[in-house]
């Protein structure tokens, strides 16, 4: 099997880039009515972790199934994290005013917490992409996961972070981060989900 043949190496690199290029602009198409984001970023780590596992299927078929299905349930945890961190941020906004010692720990403190709830967050929707339970139950199983590795857990925060990270280096980034900037990170990090997910899969 040469590197030029159909289903050679780069012709399966070229697809799968192909298909992270879709589904990174369907999770933002998706995500436009902002309260949307946590089902489209579901179906997303959906369709990331098929592609990490090699499953054959639609995939734009497979986005709108996992979006539809988990809407309830990633619309609840999208809007209730996505609340207490910027109430978070938005009091470590506030203390800015604070001079002292005091005002930078506090803030610090908070931060920490920002990321907390950030993990918490990117853990729910990919259990909640795989595995179907109550919220409470992916709730806690998603911190499960994330306290067991909590190594691999901050990789995942900074894959999550890096189309930010992208746009403060440069705003050139700016065309990597709409064709790769949410579907790169999430294919990256499932690879380590599915792996992560596998025992409890068999068990």
């Amino acid at each position: 099997m040469g590197l030029f043949a159909i289903d050679g190496k780069l012709a399966v690199f070229l697809n799968k880039l192909g298909n992270l290029m879709v589904l990174n602009l369907l999770t933002l198409l998706c995500s436009l009515p902002l309260f949307t984001a946590g089902a489209a970023m579901t179906a997303l780590y959906a369709c990331t972790q098929r592609l990490a596992r090699k499953e054959e299927g639609d995939l734009i078929h497979s986005y709108f199934k996992a979006f539809r299905d988990n809407f309830r349930q990633a619309t609840v945890l999208w809007l209730t994290g996505g609340s207490i961190i910027l109430f978070l941020l938005f009091d470590i906004w506030l203390l800015r005013a604070v001079p002292g010692t005091f005002g930078l720990v506090y803030r610090c403190l908070l931060l920490v917490l920002v990321l907390l709830f950030l993990l918490e967050l990117i853990y729910s929707f990919a259990v909640l992409a795989r595995f179907d339970n109550t919220l409470k139950n992916t709730a806690r199983n998603a911190l499960l996961f994330c306290a067991g590795k909590i190594g691999p857990a901050f990789l995942m925060l900074v894959l999550t972070a890096l189309p930010v990270i992208l746009f403060t280096i440069s705003y050139r980034f700016f065309p990597v981060v709409v064709l790769l900037g949410l579907s790169g990170p999430a294919y990256l990090a499932s690879i380590y989900f599915v792996s992560l997910f596998q025992a409890y899969e068999k068990g």
